[in-house]
């Protein structure tokens, strides 16, 4: 993770934001955390800002296991 994004998980951290992902995280561990997120029904504002923290593409979620159904809901998220 660089540091962009590290001092934005740490202004999240003190903010009293929970995201979800540790404060440390990898790309394949955000990736993961959004399959999960999908398997679950939660297609919330925490899912679509990791989505595009990350920049994660339609096609690393269809390879994660990801529905076709799943990545039209996302649609305007992933670009």
């Amino acid at each position: 993770m660089g540091k962009a994004k590290k001092r934005n998980f740490q202004s999240c951290i003190n903010a009293g934001i929970s995201i979800g992902l540790p404060a440390t995280c990898t790309r394949e561990d955000a990736v993961n955390f959004v399959i999960k997120n999908i398997k679950a029904n939660n297609l919330g504002g925490q899912t679509k800002d990791v989505i595009s923290l990350f920049g994660i593409t339609a096609e690393e979620l269809s390879e994660a296991g990801a529905a076709y159904e799943d990545l039209l809901a996302l649609r305007a998220v992933l670009m």
